[in-house]
């Protein structure tokens, strides 16, 4: 028996149950977040990071029709990290990426040492770029170019505090030729001796 006003029941609890995950993913990233940013760190091999965060991208279904290639510098120098505040960085930076392309096209994933002291990651898409006008605001809490929906405008900013805490930046950008670029820098380890 089917009672009036409730024939549209199953689909409301149906996206009341989506909902409800996505506040607890984002009250979870906060929560990560403001603990202690120092615990749990130890060098970290940001390639074998790379290859394990691309791993766990490749086998979603949204991202099939996807590229995913690397170009891992072989000789990249560890860097000291807790290991899964930078996945959630590299995923991140990596769903943005893909979503940008509507989960089609290529993403790229780089890894070079930057200099002396700093290693960088970067992660390019073959997406429409990032707007000039809304660049300077893309790390901003709350800000985003997403239906409201489908982001709240917290990962960009939870990312680049992170790399931030890590003692690290995050740099983003369009690319000649369309798509977008993000840069995630971090410090390299450094010896007894203090370097690196």
């Amino acid at each position: 028996v089917e009672l009036p006003g409730f024939k549209d029941f199953p689909s409301y609890l149906s996206v009341i149950e989506e909902e409800a995950y996505r506040c607890k993913e984002i009250t979870g990233s906060l929560l990560q977040f403001v603990r202690d940013p120092g615990s749990r760190r130890a060098p970290t091999d940001l390639n074998a990071l790379v290859e394990k965060t691309l791993e766990l991208l490749r086998h979603q279904p949204r991202f099939a029709e996807s590229q995913f290639l690397t170009d891992l510098d072989p000789a990249l120098p560890l860097v000291v990290a807790n290991e899964g505040q930078l996945r959630q960085v590299f995923l991140g930076l990596s769903a943005n990426a893909l979503e940008a392309m509507d989960g089609r096209g290529t993403l790229t994933v780089r890894t070079r040492r930057r200099s002396s002291v700093e290693a960088a990651i970067i992660f390019e898409d073959q997406g429409p770029g990032i707007p000039e006008d809304i660049l300077p605001r893309i790390f901003d809490p709350f800000f985003t170019t997403k239906p409201p929906s489908q982001g709240t405008g917290l990962g960009l900013a939870i990312a680049q505090g992170i790399v931030a805490d890590h003692g690290g930046r995050i740099e983003a950008a369009s690319r000649t030729g369309g798509g977008a670029a993000f840069r995630v820098i971090l410090p390299i380890a450094c010896g007894e001796d203090g370097r690196p």
